[in-house]
């Protein structure tokens, strides 16, 4: 079996990219709620909500992509956003 192997090339569309990149990248609005956060470890929807004039749906749809993207969550026990050392300032 030794030297014995399969090569398969699958080829990259220009929407597999750009499904990617939404995964991964932040959007302009997700950036803005996470310097929200950095500066204030207490934000609340509701600051959000007013600051950005989003729906409370939009906020926690948000969240639960900065979640996902960044790692960073909130702990409801402590009432504070939990940033990665990666992610610090």
């Amino acid at each position: 079996m030794r030297g014995m192997f399969f090569r398969i090339n699958i080829p990259i569309t220009q929407n597999a990219i750009k499904e990617y990149q939404e995964d991964t990248e932040l959007t302009e609005r997700e950036e803005t709620i996470v310097k929200m956060i950095h500066e204030n470890r207490q934000l609340t929807v509701e600051e959000v909500m007013a600051a950005l004039d989003i729906s409370r749906t939009t906020v926690f749809r948000d969240y639960a992509k900065i979640r996902k993207k960044c790692g960073i969550s909130y702990d409801k026990r402590i009432g504070l956003w939990l940033i990665p050392v990666s992610n610090r300032k």
